[in-house]
C-alpha cells in the first residue's frame, strides 16, 4: 500500500509522502517539476476535438477560453445552487455555474457543453496528483489522507471524499487543514505541552483551530482539538477580487467604459491581481499591465491596462478582510475562555499569510515571539497529511489490543466496537464537532425549530450514538431534514441532506419516532429512524442530491380565499374532534386544542394568509398527535367509504377499544387497538377513503422527549 498526503487547495494543491527512514514527511514535485499544482481544470478545443487539461497546462490555456476554465472549485464543493455564496460566485467567476439536473439542489459547473459536479472537477485534480506521485515514488499510489478546511460542513467533506473516490483513491482520512499543520509543527516541537492556535488563511477559506499538543513517546505526539472557527468564504481570492475592482475603476476613469461584465476581462484582471499581490509582499508598489484587456461592445478601440498599485493602497483595500479574520480569532478564544497569553504558539498557514498586513496584524495581537514563521505556510498542511498517511497502520482494539484495518467497524478478533479506537503509531488526534448536528422539527406553534442531537463541541468518533424522540404528525410519509449549525431556526443552518421514509400501514400516523445519530472518525453521519416496539427501522447516510426543505415562508403561496376556507373547515373539524373523542384526550392536550381553536378563529377574522396556513397546520397537528383519540379519528375516516363489512369491523373495533379504556383495562385496550390499526391500514392501502390524500402529505416530526401518555379514564 502506497499512501500520500494531499493538501487540496483552492488555488494550489500539494502532495507529500512519509519517509519511514527519516521519520519525516517530504513534499513531492509534480510532473512539471513544481511543488505547487494549480487547482485548475480546463477544456481545450482543437481541430474539432476536446481534451481536459489539469494544473499548469490548464492555467497556460485559460487566457484563451476563461469560460471553459474552472478555478476556485473548492469554494463550490458541497454547496447548493441557491447558496448565497454560490449566487455571489456566479457573478464573480468567468465560467458558468448552473443548477443540478432534476431535483438535485447542488451547484454544478459547465465545461464546454457538459455539466460537472464540483466533486468531479476536484476528482480530476486529485487524479493528476495521484499520477504524479506514483511516477515520483515508482509505484502506484492507492491511499491518501486529504485535508479540508476545519470549517467545512459535513456536505463539503462528503464531496471531498467523493472527489477522492472519483480519482481512484482509497481515502484513509479526511483531516482538518489546521490540524495537519499542527502535526507537521509537532515533529520538531519538543516534549513540553503546548497550546497552539492555527491561523489558516488560504485561497478560499479561513480557519482558526485551537489545539493542545503533547509530544508522544513514539515521537508523533497527541493533539486535542479544543475548538475551531472560521469562514468558508474568506481567503486570498477576496484579496485578488479587491484588486480586480480597483482595475475596473481605473478602466472606467481612464477609458470611459465599464468592463466589469466581460468574463474574459475579469479573468485577465484576476490573473494580474494575483501577480500584483505577490509582488506587494516583497516590494512597495507593483505595475499592473494587461495588453488588449477589453474590447467595448460599441466597437471602440481595445483597452490596455497600465496602472500602479502601492502596498499602502492594497493594505487599505483589504484591511477590513484582515480585521474580519481577527474578530473570528477573538471569538474562538472567547468561546474557550482563553486569553492571548494562554496561547504558546501561533502557526501561520496558507499562502495569504505571506501578505505583510496579515502577519503583521497577527504578530501585533499575539506578540512576534509566538508567531512561528519558520514553517512553510504553503507546505506544512501537506506535510502533516503525509505524515499521517504514512503512519496510520490500522487501529488497536481497545478490548483485546489486536490490530485492525483503518476502516474496520468492529474488531476481527473479538467483535468489540472500534468506535473511538486509536490508530497505531500515528499521531493521536482527539477531535470535536465545530457545530451542532440535528434536525428540523415542530415545537408548539413553531414549525422550523432546530433540535440538536449531537451538540457543538462533542468529541468524536462517538462512543455511542445519540438519540432523541419525536412524534410523527401530518401524514405517513415522513421527511427528516438534517442540519448543521447553531441557529435555533432550522432553515438558517446548513442542510446536510434529507431522509425520507414511509410509516408502515400497521403503525399509527401519530406514533413516536426515535432519531439516532452516529458520527465516525471521518465525520460521516449515519442516521437511524425507528419506531419503538416495532420492527420499523431505517438506517442510512445522508442524501445530498435531494430537494431541500424550504422554510415555511418560502412555501408555495395558495390563494388567500382558499386558505381561509380551509381554515374554516379545519376549525370545524377540531371542534367535532373534541365533541366526538374529547374524553379520550389528555386534559392538558384538550386545553391546548381549545386555545389553538380560539387563536385560529382570531386569525381567521384578522390574520393574513401565512398565519391562516400556520393555524391549519397547527390544528391538524393537534388532531393527529392526541394519542388514542387520533386513532379513532383515523378509523372514522377509514370507515367512511370502506367496503360495508370492513367498515362494520372498524366501527366494532373502535367500540371495543373505547369500552376497554373506559373500564380501565389498558392491556386489553392496547391489544384491541393493534387490531384497529391493522383494519385501518387495509383501507389506506386500498386508497378508497375520501380525504385519504390529506393523510399522505409529507409529514413532520414534533419535538417530544417522551411518548404521549395513554388515556386514563
Amino acid at each position: 500500500m502506497k499512501a500520500i498526503g494531499i493538501d487540496l487547495g483552492t488555488t494550489n494543491s500539494v502532495i507529500s509522502r512519509y519517509d519511514e527512514g527519516r521519520s519525516a514527511a517530504t513534499v513531492l514535485t509534480n510532473g512539471e517539476g513544481e511543488v505547487l499544482t494549480p487547482s485548475v481544470v480546463a477544456m481545450r478545443s482543437r481541430d474539432g476535438k476536446e481534451s481536459l487539461l489539469v494544473g499548469r497546462t490548464a492555467v497556460n490555456y485559460a487566457g484563451r477560453q476563461p469560460q471553459n476554465t474552472i478555478v476556485s472549485v473548492k469554494r463550490l464543493m458541497g454547496r447548493d445552487y441557491a447558496d448565497p455564496a454560490v449566487v455571489e460566485a456566479r457573478d464573480r467567476l468567468a465560467y458558468p455555474i448552473v443548477a443540478g439536473p432534476d431535483e438535485d439542489p447542488r451547484a454544478h459547473v459547465m465545461l464546454s457543453d457538459r455539466r460537472y459536479r464540483p466533486a468531479e472537477v476536484s476528482g480530476l485534480i486529485l487524479k493528476k496528483l495521484k499520477q504524479d506521485a506514483s511516477r515520483f515514488v515508482g509505484d502506484e499510489v492507492t491511499h491518501a489522507v486529504i485535508t479540508v478546511p476545519a470549517y467545512f460542513h459535513d456536505s463539503q467533506r462528503a464531496a471531498t471524499r467523493d472527489a477522492g473516490h472519483q480519482a481512484g483513491l482509497i481515502v484513509k482520512k479526511i483531516i482538518d487543514e489546521p490540524t495537519a499543520a499542527a502535526i507537521a509543527f509537532g515533529m520538531d516541537a519538543g516534549q513540553e505541552r503546548r497550546r497552539i492556535l492555527v491561523y489558516d488563511l488560504g485561497g478560499g477559506t479561513f480557519d482558526i483551530s485551537i489545539l493542545n499538543m503533547v509530544k508522544g513517546t513514539q515521537g508523533h505526539g497527541q493533539f486535542q482539538v479544543l475548538d475551531f472557527h472560521g469562514d468558508s468564504w474568506l481567503g486570498g481570492d477576496d484579496f485578488d477580487l479587491a484588486i480586480v475592482e480597483r482595475i475596473v475603476e481605473w478602466v472606467k476613469a481612464e477609458c470611459g467604459v465599464d468592463p466589469s461584465g466581460d468574463r474574459q476581462f475579469r479573468y485577465l484582471a484576476k490573473a494580474a491581481a494575483e501577480s500584483a499581490k505577490r509582488q506587494l509582499s516583497q516590494v512597495q508598489e507593483a505595475d499592473i499591465i494587461i495588453p488588449a484587456a477589453f474590447r467595448p461592445d460599441d466597437g471602440g478601440p481595445l483597452v490596455d491596462v497600465e496602472m500602479t498599485l502601492t502596498r499602502d493602497e492594497f493594505n487599505a483595500m483589504v484591511r477590513e478582510l484582515v480585521d474580519r479574520t481577527m474578530r473570528l480569532v477573538k471569538e474562538a478564544l472567547n468561546r474557550q475562555s482563553l486569553e492571548r497569553d494562554d496561547i504558546t504558539d501561533v502557526l501561520l498557514v496558507g499562502g495569504s499569510t505571506l501578505t505583510p498586513l496579515v502577519y503583521q496584524t497577527v504578530e501585533s495581537f499575539f506578540g512576534a515571539g509566538k508567531v512561528r514563521r519558520d514553517i512553510n505556510p504553503m507546505e506544512c498542511v501537506a506535510l502533516g497529511a503525509g505524515l499521517l498517511a504514512g503512519t496510520m497502520q490500522g487501529v488497536e482494539c481497545p478490548q483485546c489490543g489486536k490490530s485492525n484495518e483503518d476502516t474496520a467497524a468492529v474488531c476481527e478478533s473479538c467483535d468489540a466496537s472500534l468506535a473511538g479506537a486509536q490508530p497505531l503509531q500515528a499521531p493521536v488526534i482527539y477531535e470535536v464537532t465545530g457545530m451542532a448536528l440535528g434536525i428540523g422539527a415542530v415545537k408548539g406553534t413553531q414549525r422550523d425549530i432546530f433540535v440538536p442531537i449531537i451538540p457543538r463541541g462533542t468529541p468524536y468518533p462517538l462512543a455511542e450514538p445519540r438519540r432523541k424522540s419525536f412524534n410523527a404528525t401530518d401524514g405517513r410519509r415522513i421527511r427528516v431534514p438534517v442540519y448543521e449549525g447553531d441557529n435555533p431556526v432550522a432553515s438558517r443552518n446548513n442542510e446536510q441532506g434529507v431522509i425520507e421514509f414511509e410509516l408502515p400501514q400497521d403503525i399509527g400516523a401519530a406514533s413516536r419516532v426515535d432519531v439516532t445519530f452516529n458520527y465516525d472518525s471521518d465525520r460521516i453521519v449515519t442516521v437511524l429512524i425507528s419506531v419503538p416496539g416495532t420492527d420499523m427501522a431505517k438506517e442510512t447516510t445522508l442524501r445530498t442530491d435531494t430537494r431541500r426543505t424550504p422554510p415555511p415562508d418560502q412555501e408555495k403561496e395558495d390563494d388567500a380565499a382558499t386558505v381561509r376556507e380551509q381554515l374554516t373547515y379545519t376549525i370545524s373539524d377540531a371542534h367535532r374532534f373534541l365533541d366526538s373523542y374529547g374524553e379520550f384526550v389528555q386534559e392538558h392536550q384538550t386545553m391546548k386544542i381549545r386555545r389553538d381553536i380560539d387563536q385560529a378563529q382570531h386569525v381567521l377574522n384578522f390574520g393574513d394568509t401565512p398565519e391562516c396556513r400556520r393555524m391549519i397546520a397547527l390544528l391538524r397537528q393537534d388532531m393527529y398527535s392526541s394519542g388514542i383519540a387520533s386513532q379513532f379519528l383515523l378509523a372514522e375516516r377509514a370507515a367512511d367509504g370502506a367496503p360495508p363489512q370492513l367498515a362494520r369491523d372498524i366501527n366494532a373495533a373502535v367500540a371495543s377499544v373505547q369500552r376497554s379504556y373506559r373500564g380501565g383495562n389498558t392491556e386489553q385496550a392496547a391489544e384491541q387497538a393493534r387490531l384497529l390499526k391493522a383494519l385501518v391500514a387495509r383501507v389506506f392501502v386500498q386508497r378508497s377513503v375520501p380525504g385519504g390524500d390529506d393523510l399522505n402529505r409529507d409529514g413532520l416530526l414534533e419535538v417530544s422527549e417522551e411518548y404521549l401518555p395513554r388515556y386514563e379514564g
